[in-house]
């Protein structure tokens, strides 16, 4: 059966790269609508996370329940994997309450310290648990036939 998870991932990460590159170009710019598009870019990415989670742990569970026999190391990096995909979500969903409980946070210095810090903490993860989603498929085979 042909998992549906490479398909799903593609937009949330869009998404979130786009929000990423919207704030900057909002810091730098000033130009409200460039804030209001990074704001609904981290919204939908968020949202659209949680089908791409939920069918790579199906995906992940059709594997290990396959019946053949999966390499070894497969499990430590399916488990990396996953993990780092749940403190993916958990880092945007912060910075999506604090975003929506203030609006004008990247206006106050003070405040978007720890906004940016999460949005950047956000995209290592993402950046991370891409990389090792890719060490998967092309490097170990995991969910090739």
């Amino acid at each position: 059966m042909y998992t549906i998870h490479p398909l799903l991932v593609h937009a949330p990460i869009g998404l979130l790269v786009g929000n990423a590159l919207l704030t900057a170009l909002y810091l730098w710019r000033g130009d409200r609508s460039v804030e209001q598009a990074a704001y609904h870019c981290l919204w939908l990415g968020l949202l659209l996370l949680v089908p791409a989670l939920a069918s790579g742990g199906a995906a992940a569970a059709l594997y290990l329940a396959g019946g053949g026999s999966p390499r070894p190391d497969a499990l430590g990096w399916i488990n990396a994997h996953a993990l780092g995909a749940g403190a993916t979500l958990l880092a945007y969903w912060r910075a999506w309450l604090a975003r929506r409980r203030s609006p004008g946070l990247l206006d106050d210095r003070r405040a978007r310290r720890g906004y940016l810090a999460t949005l950047a903490l956000g995209m290592a993860l993402l950046v991370l648990t891409g990389w090792a989603g890719g060490h998967m498929v092309y490097v170990l085979g995991v969910g090739l036939r």
